[in-house]
């Protein structure tokens, strides 16, 4: 049919059946257009769509009729495609489209309304001549509801009139249920159909649900397609249907199709629809159910099974040119190709009676050695909300041979196919397909009933402070871009309960900080619980730790608070399956990556576990106490064994400064967390009165990549950086624990106190090999290839073979500046890293493109064991594996890396400096300036209130100072010479023209929140924050995301999440080369761009270019003059600023000797032995205390209310996280002794319940 009458369609609807339709319109060579609500934008049905329109925020916008007409009209289209939901059996907007003269793609609004009533429906089907069962009219209450039905006889349906999928029927065994459930159906109704009709109908016990596909042509012409078996259902909703039924005979398919065609041809039906029916799995008779007048869900298998697209028929029916529909509908008969199924995979939870499951899908995995149609609109990255069905996908097979091979087809790609991050049906669709009921086709309503099905998962009743789900090692090799690898605070006690329960070092396990789960297993498995101690049960029934136990389904493990340490880790045999992300699956709550949903785990959360044969574990498998870490009781004291490095020599501390790092015990800070353990102790004296061109901090220097464990002096606190923590910054790190030490940073507590011991490169070496063979050991037990006695006798005859290892010092090697080369030093950061230094401690471009070219020059000859190189502003750090690469051997093999003949070689391979072109990137980026975005935990500072006054005070510049700063940021050229300054790409950017590089302290200490696409000023360097995290950078404004986490949108590298690369330019036209312009929007603007941005609707413009080292230094040569007195200007205004900072620090430091920053509260001047202990002694009722040391955050509950034991009465803010403190007992709060910020102790009394 070819009328030609319909040129462009606009798609109604949302999700899988939006794609389908596209798909159709793409056929067919029609333009289409796309809709979406704000919580769809990210959908793909939007994303493909070559033409698409936002309906608004509001979700409810998909039955905005009026709103989807303005669309249409507004688009050019002159028919509408209304899918199925929504508004598919609207007769008013079917209506409207007509009065507007846009075909409406289904049947006419006067066929809806005669099947739009069941009661009604069933009245024509009468008149049809098909068989209905025994029913009612519509009542007006529940009494007659009942009169009804025992004329009809129990049990009965109790129906919705208006109803659909399932809402608004309850089954009826008994009189009081039928009188009980009227209000129910006439409610569920009114609110889901807007209509509170409800009807009785007989209720067949062993029925199946059998339904015929139709197709009219609107004058009595139908054609009928062979049934569908829709039978498996949950909550009256389906769940797999195949084509053709199992069940039916040709004689009963003949009465089916009859029956539909009758039904269909009164009705003069146009379109598809479809006639449902029940049918007695006992005696074969079938009776009318309902007219579905729209396309339906498993419209697919019926398509696979005749060769028709019915979605392209619906359409030339309305004009679209094409030759699918066939000229005369009359005389067309389907037939039956072989067997076809569907499953619908819903993001629900089928042990929890299918409750719907939102968040983010972590990885979307479809079949590929299995050949299946897959109607879905997600993929990999894309959020599930909470607004819309939960249906994800339809899958569906077809085989030609019949219905066997398509229950082996249907099996084979549920297996293949992977979801992961939102609980779904996937496992139970696999149960069902492969269960000898269903081989059989026993199949009623009531099928699911008599599954069996426990998913292999736990299910999380309480959650602990802070559990995360943590991988080791974690994110490997992706320190270059600032991914930190996340992974266990205390890797060995990770790997030993991982080793306990039989899995590999990288399985994933539980962390467990400060207070445990309580955790319900859903299948049987093993489990182990390692590190600090914590009392743990089963099922009420205390267990040991550091020993395996098994766990029966249904059976309870619950671990409490840990004492001696912070964390402890929950190891479960086949580990826990949670997506895999850049290589881990370790959590990073800050960049919302990784583990479960990328956050801390909650009640009610589900995650699956790993498959794994628990007959091959001994059960009872323990590590020797004497291989266990050694952990502290109470406030205690840690010595923890550090390398020096790499800026430990006198350019950067003074000799008194490293005496006093390896002598002086440091207290652990309350506000430490997994991006760094914060320490309180003697403020450096520093080698330097400033940080040059890195920053008027003696702390500052050129930014740089940080070693793991490296202990970095932020201004004067020292910070040890941790898994979470950043990988490039401008802060000097006299020292970096080793390996095998660093797990005690893991389990510090605020207040206790650490004590740094210098090792030797050779001890840190043995160690890290020892406590291999240890972990190897344990796993070997629990798998039982060795005996406990065999693992000891093992252990203590291994001899380490150890490699000559260099002389431990700061500085590895020097090699002095001679003609073209700069000179450089190589030093020691660590027993994982060497730091690779170029040139003096300047500013210098040239130096970083010789950082570039020796990356490139390490990465061309594959050195086995050299992990990564990560580019700072003149340096290079390098992590190797010194069990694979022996650092003797990374520095002296020639041709390997940094011998005195390879630095000549690798020099000579290499152009020099002078002559080297790199092609980079321009990138034109919206900027909102303004001075807003500051958190400080300091009151008074120069950079306070205005950052942007401070930097204009600070580099001594005229006029007014917020006009002055704005010239500067809009006109500087930014090139990017590193990335991870501060977290995810985010890029270490310099002004390539001298002129405009403003010279700032950064926060000291570092500010505790940054929003995400903040950008700030800090040392000579630009950088935009990619997630809100701290920092220290001066902020200046806000600019789009440079972080997109699946790459789904926007000008991203697959697998490459962050938008910046080195050497690309942002801002300003600068000379040698033109450069980006951060062209100035308003925060209004800004957050539109943003958002478009975000959603794929905005591409930024980038441009190519070259950057010549030749011209760059020209250039330099040039503008030599007006550098060097911009230099002398910020050298004086950098005097003055620090000699103020100076002062405010003494002020600071004054209140804090005195114990507060205010007026102290009760807890505080306990912790100061200025007050009883007891205040509440002598008085009745019971004392809350903290269970933790922190800050009062929220003050929940108010003196004189009643509360209940569990209710949550102050929330306390440790360790970046929130602790409730709740009621131990059911009274009345009398009296709170803290307010809020207050600082309190573990122990210290809070409130008084009585």
């Amino acid at each position: 049919m070819t009328q030609g009458l319909v040129t462009k369609l606009l798609v109604a609807n949302r999700g899988e059946i939006s794609c389908r339709a596209q798909r159709a319109c793409k056929k067919l060579g029609m333009p289409c257009v796309a809709v979406f609500t704000d919580p769809d934008a990210l959908s793909l049905h939007v994303l493909q769509a070559a033409e698409s329109v936002s309906l608004g925020a509001s979700p409810k916008e998909y039955l905005n009729a009026t709103k989807l007409i303005e669309v249409a009209k507004s688009t050019g289209c002159d028919a509408v495609f209304p899918g199925y939901g929504f508004l598919s059996e609207n007769t008013e907007f079917a209506a409207m489209c007509e009065d507007n003269g846009i075909a409406f793609i289904g049947p006419t609004a006067d066929t809806m309304r005669m099947f739009a009533q069941k009661h009604t429906a069933r009245e024509l089907a009468e008149r049809a001549e098909v068989p209905i069962l025994a029913g009612s009219p519509l009542l007006s209450s529940g009494e007659e509801a009942l009169e009804y039905a025992k004329k009809v006889g129990l049990p009965v349906l109790l129906k919705a009139t208006g109803g659909g999928g399932g809402i608004g029927i309850h089954i009826c065994r008994s009189e009081d249920e039928v009188v009980n459930n009227y209000a129910s159906a006439s409610r569920q109704g009114a609110a889901a159909f807007g209509d509170a009709g409800v009807f009785v109908e007989k209720y067949v016990q062993r029925a199946r649900h059998i339904e015929v596909q139709i197709f009219g042509d609107g004058k009595g012409a139908i054609v009928a397609f062979p049934e569908r078996e829709c039978s498996i259902q949950r909550r009256h909703q389906k769940v797999l249907e195949e084509t053709p039924s199992p069940f039916v005979t040709p004689e009963l398919r003949a009465a089916l199709q009859g029956a539909a065609v009758r039904l269909g041809q009164l009705a003069k039906y146009r379109s598809a629809g479809t006639v449902e029916f029940i049918v007695d799995d006992e005696t074969g008779e079938f009776y009318f159910l309902e007219v579905n007048t729209r396309l339906q869900v498993e419209h697919g298998i019926t398509e696979m099974i005749t060769g028709v697209d019915l979605v392209a028929w619906q359409l030339e029916q309305q004009g679209a040119k094409g030759t699918d529909l066939p000229a005369d509908l009359a005389s067309f008969t389907p037939q039956i190709n072989g067997a076809a199924i569907e499953v619908r995979i819903c993001a629900e939870d089928p042990a929890h009676n299918y409750r719907p499951c939102t968040g983010m899908l972590g990885l979307v995995a479809w079949p590929t050695s299995v050949a299946t149609r897959i109607d879905t609109w997600v993929e990999t990255g894309v959020e599930v909300s909470a607004y819309y069905d939960s249906l994800l996908a339809k899958l569906m097979v077809h085989s030609p041979e019949g219905r066997p091979p398509a229950i082996t087809k249907i099996c084979a790609a549920l297996e293949e196919t992977q979801l992961k991050g939102v609980t779904t049906n996937l496992e139970f669709l696999r149960v069902i397909a492969a269960s000898p009921a269903y081989a059989a086709g026993d199949t009623t309503t009531k099928f699911v009933e008599g599954i069996d099905y426990s998913p292999h998962a736990v299910e999380f009743l309480e959650a602990g402070l802070q559990t995360t789900v943590q991988d080791y090692p974690g994110r490997v090799a992706l320190w270059s871009v600032g991914v930190p690898p996340s992974g266990p605070m205390d890797d060995l006690s990770h790997r030993l309960a991982n080793a306990l329960v039989g899995n590999d070092d990288h399985a994933a396990a539980l962390e467990v900080t400060l207070t445990g789960p309580s955790i319900k297993f859903l299948a049987d498995t093993v489990v182990a619980v390692c590190g600090a101690e914590a009392p743990v049960t089963l099922d009420g029934a205390a267990v040991l730790m550091w020993q395996s136990f098994g766990v029966k389904r249904g059976q309870v493990v619950k671990v409490g608070a840990t004492t001696g340490g912070s964390r402890a880790y929950i190891a479960i045999a086949g580990g826990l399956d949670v997506p895999e992300y850049l290589g881990s699956k370790s959590t990073f709550p800050g960049g919302v990556m990784g583990g479960h949903q990328g956050r801390p785990l909650r009640p009610g959360d589900m995650v699956p576990l790993g498959a794994t044969d628990l007959s091959k574990l001994v059960l009872g498998a323990t590590v020797p106490p004497a291989w266990r870490p050694q952990f502290c009781s109470g406030i205690s004291d840690w010595t923890v064994g550090v390398l020096p490095g790499p800026q430990a020599d006198p350019d950067y501390f003074t000799p008194e400064d490293i005496q006093t790092l390896y002598s002086t015990p440091y207290k652990i800070h309350h506000n430490s967390n997994r991006l760094g353990i914060r320490m309180e102790g003697p403020r450096p004296k520093f080698a330097r009165l400033d940080g040059g061109e890195g920053g008027s901090h003696p702390s500052n220097v050129h930014d740089h990549v940080y070693a793991l464990g490296t202990i970095n002096f932020t201004g004067d606190m020292p910070i040890v950086l941790m898994v979470d923590g950043p990988s490039l910054g401008g802060f000097v790190c006299p020292a970096t624990i080793t390996t095998t030490e660093l797990w005690k940073m893991g389990q510090v507590r605020p207040g206790d106190a650490v004590c740094f011991k210098k090792l030797s490169i050779q001890e840190a070496y043995e160690r890290r090999f020892r406590v291999d063979r240890q972990v190897a050991l344990v796993c070997q037990v629990a798998r039982g290839a060795l005996s406990a006695a065999a693992a000891d006798a093992d252990f203590a005859a291994y001899k380490v073979d150890m490699p000559e290892s260099p002389p431990t010092e700061a500085v590895l090697r020097v090699i002095p500046a001679g003609g073209a080369h700069p000179g450089a030093q190589v030093r020691l950061a660590g027993d994982r890293y060497i730091f690779l230094e170029y040139g003096p401690m300047e500013l210098d471009i040239a130096l970083r493109v010789r950082v570039h070219e020796i990356e490139q020059y390490l990465a061309d000859k594959s050195i086995d064991g050299l992990i990564e190189t990560s580019p700072g502003v003149r340096s290079v750090m390098i992590e190797y594996d010194q069990r694979r690469l022996p650092l003797a051997k990374l520095l002296q093999a020639r041709r390997c890396c940094f011998g005195p003949w390879t630095i000549e070689e690798a020099e000579a391979t290499m152009k020099p400096a002078d002559d080297v072109s790199l092609p980079y990137r321009v990138l034109h980026l919206p900027l909102a300036f303004n001075e807003k975005y500051m958190r400080s935990i300091r009151s008074e500072a120069p950079y306070l209130p205005s950052n942007v006054e401070f930097i204009a005070a600070n580099n001594g510049l005229e006029g007014d100072p917020i006009e002055a700063v704005h010239k500067v940021l809009f006109e500087a050229s930014y090139m990017v010479l590193g990335l991870g300054d501060v977290y995810l790409g985010a890029p270490c950017a310099v002004p390539v023209d001298p002129r405009h590089r403003l010279v700032v302290p950064k926060y000291n200490p570092a500010r505790t929140y940054t929003p995400e696409g903040g950008v700030g000023i800090g040392g000579t360097y630009m950088c935009i924050y990619p997630m809100a995290s701290p920092g220290g950078y001066q902020l200046v404004g806000r600019t789009l995301p440079i972080w997109n986490p699946f790459t789904r949108t926007g000008p991203f590298q697959p697998g490459k999440p962050w938008l910046l690369r080195n050497f690309d330019q942002a801002s300003s036209p600068a000379p040698p080369a033109p450069a980006v312009r951060y062209y100035e929007v308003s925060e209004d603007e800004l957050e539109r761009l943003r958002t478009d941005f975000a959603n794929g609707r905005l591409d930024i413009k980038i441009e190519q270019a070259t950057f010549n080292v030749h011209e760059y230094n020209e250039f330099m040569k040039g503008v030599a003059g007006e550098y060097e007195e911009l230099r002398q200007r910020q050298r004086v205004a950098m005097a003055e600023q620090m000699a103020l900072d100076a002062e405010m620090l003494k002020k600071l430091d004054a209140r804090q000797a005195s114990g507060m920053h205010h007026a102290p509260s009760v807890a505080v001047r306990l912790a100061l032995g200025e007050h009883d202990e007891h205040p509440y002694e002598g008085q009745d009722g019971t004392q809350v205390t903290a269970a933790v040391t922190g800050t009062v955050w929220e003050i929940k509950a108010e003196i004189g209310q009643a509360v209940k034991a569990g209710d949550t009465l102050i929330v306390l803010e440790a360790m970046k996280m929130e602790y409730a403190v709740t009621a131990p007992c059911d009274g009345t709060l009398k009296h709170i002794c803290v307010q809020q910020a207050d600082m309190v102790q573990q122990g210290s009394p809070l409130c008084l319940v009585v």
